[in-house]
């Protein structure tokens, strides 16, 4: 399966909304207000959210006096304009910072899948690189056996603190660890946490603090891993993370799982934050890096 296919299928239930609807709606291939306004309120509910759903409206009001468009055009027209919002968040960290070590401090709520994410990480960046895998979430035991577990699997290095131990302590120990021993990427997993409880978010302030204070700020990527499935709820999370500590990029899991997927276009639109990858299904392969043109003509179930 290569990677378009792979697209298609890991974003099917949105697709299967959004295009299943939109057709339905254009039943005469006639382009009326009737129609538009109907399409309107299928991508007002699939999350795609009021600003982005007005400037695609904006598009498709162009076609009204069209003879020739019909609900192939008007979905291959919708995927143009969403890929042209989404372009801008194109980045993956493999071409970032090449100075040593890269950390990577993975942050998000409850849930979102920061630890399975890490394993899947570890998979894709094993083969060159020497990575130190920190297990900063000190509160949940089962965070901290799960990550030695991929790290015994990938054969790569860990570093885990005692159960209750503060993890800033945590994290810069892990850091000083990387410095000396001369490992390429650190990756920080920490403790799930809802964007409204201040002193976990001052927890994670204090975390990124420390680990400035140990490799500077040029080598830190704080990437805020997003559940997918939340929907428009990412948006909330987006805020809040990134008023706290800066985000330098998103990873959007379970994507597979929702047909709410259009929410990541209102999230570019507002916040151009860059998107490194996105989670399609639950192997560790599973995980790819962000493609703008994939991402939006799969959504709209279109071969490109």
């Amino acid at each position: 399966m290569n990677i378009i296919q792979r697209f298609k299928q890991g974003l099917q239930k949105s697709s299967n909304y959004l295009k299943t609807n939109i057709i339905d709606s254009i039943k005469s291939n006639k382009i009326s207000d009737e129609v538009i306004n109907e399409i309107e309120s299928i991508l007002i509910s699939a999350d795609i959210g009021l600003e982005v759903t007005n400037q695609l409206i904006e598009k498709i009001k162009q076609t009204k006096n069209n003879q020739d468009a019909n609900s192939n055009l008007i979905l291959k027209l919708i995927a143009s304009e969403i890929n042209s919002i989404l372009i801008k968040c194109e980045s993956s960290f493999f071409s970032q910072n090449k100075s040593k070590p890269n950390v990577l401090m993975f942050v998000g709520i409850n849930g979102s899948g920061k630890t399975t994410t890490i394993g899947k990480l570890i998979y894709k960046l094993n083969d060159k690189n020497k990575i130190l895998v920190a297990a900063c979430d000190t509160f949940r035991a089962a965070a901290v056996d799960q990550l030695n577990k991929w790290s015994n699997k990938y054969n790569v290095d860990f570093f885990g603190g005692l159960l209750n131990q503060d993890p800033a302590s945590v994290a810069f120990k892990a850091c000083e660890k990387a410095i000396n021993e001369k490992h390429d990427y650190v990756m920080i997993d920490t403790a799930g946490r809802l964007s409204n409880n201040i002193n976990l978010i001052n927890q994670l302030k204090k975390i990124k603090s420390v680990i400035q204070k140990s490799i500077g700020d040029r080598h830190l990527n704080n990437i805020l891993v997003l559940d997918g499935t939340n929907g428009s709820n990412m948006i909330s999370q987006v805020e809040t993370f990134s008023r706290a500590i800066n985000i330098s990029g998103l990873i959007i899991t379970k994507l597979d799982g929702t047909a709410k997927g259009g929410a990541i276009i209102s999230i570019a639109k507002k916040y151009q934050i860059p998107i490194h990858f996105i989670g399609l299904g639950e192997k560790q392969d599973d995980l790819h890096i962000f493609n703008a043109k994939n991402f939006s003509y799969s959504l709209l179930g279109l071969d490109f």
